[in-house]
């Protein structure tokens, strides 16, 4: 009798699951894309916009003391370790739906310099079936597909965090070199990482062989510094900016503008450089 009541209230917890639509994803799933827009200049994010890499996400809270707490560890021991790796992206998720200002405060507070994002309850409940599993780390593949979902909070998993991460970026590297496909139109990436200090890279794609211009500059309009300026070939294209190295004389913080000029098309967007 005790197990024929056992199963009957299984069943029925999983159908009210199932009817309020609180389902969440499990390791090995396609990782349920999202698209917000970030906290420091409202450049909108997708996370289909990093297919291919490895993206670390950070579910945090912008008023937990305890994300507050975390926070630096998925800066320190997290991000600094992989931020130079062209194949790795982090993005911290704001679940508590609060203001852009308390954000800013959530990143001063915790030095984090990776992207943070507005408005991500939503993907909260995607990933873990409630607005209340906060504090959390979830790793997903280049493939799509979640690699590691965090039970407890940020500081209890760390270490296998960073293993995920390092098993993910090791079948990138180790897997056969994939066949060289031409683009079929002229694009420009977001720069990432986004804010930065002071490096970052800034990607790009030609559908042919053209004469390539790319620089910086700031938001009167003066120039900063030209990257490229040459005849390149058909193609993926990345370059690193160090904005410390750049001219004679230190760089404020704020926003630059970065142009791509390929031919007659010219395409634009904005950074953020912190110190």
């Amino acid at each position: 009798m005790k197990t024929e009541i056992l199963l009957l209230t299984s069943f029925f917890v999983a159908l009210f699951v199932s009817s309020t639509g609180y389902s969440q994803v499990s390791v090995g799933e396609e990782a349920p894309g999202f698209t917000y827009i970030s906290v420091e200049d409202g450049e909108e994010f997708s996370l289909s916009d990093f297919d291919g890499k490895v993206v670390y996400l950070f579910f945090y809270g912008a008023g937990c003391p305890h994300c507050i707490d975390n926070g630096p560890f998925t800066e320190e021991d997290i991000y600094q370790p992989f931020m130079d790796d062209t194949s790795f992206v982090a993005l911290g998720l704001d679940t508590w739906n609060l203001s852009r200002s308390s954000n800013l405060s959530f990143r001063s507070s915790t030095g984090i310099t990776y992207t943070l994002l507005l408005n991500a309850q939503e993907s909260l409940v995607d990933y873990y079936g409630n607005t209340s599993a906060y504090d959390r780390s979830v790793v997903v593949a280049a493939d799509g597909k979640v690699a590691y979902k965090g039970t407890g909070f940020v500081d209890t998993d760390i270490e296998d965090v960073v293993s995920s991460i390092e098993t993910e970026l090791s079948k990138i590297s180790t897997s056969s070199e994939p066949k060289e496909s031409i683009p079929n139109k002229v694009s420009l990436q977001q720069n990432y990482p986004n804010p930065f200090n002071p490096s970052t890279v800034i990607s790009y794609s030609l559908n042919e062989a053209s004469h390539v211009s790319l620089k910086i500059f700031n938001m009167l309009g003066a120039e900063v510094v030209t990257l490229v300026e040459e005849r390149q070939s058909s193609g993926q294209k990345s370059v690193t900016w160090n904005a410390q190295s750049t001219s004679g004389y230190t760089l404020p913080s704020g926003l630059y503008i970065y142009q791509l000029k390929v031919g007659n098309e010219v395409a634009t967007k904005k950074m953020t450089l912190i110190k």
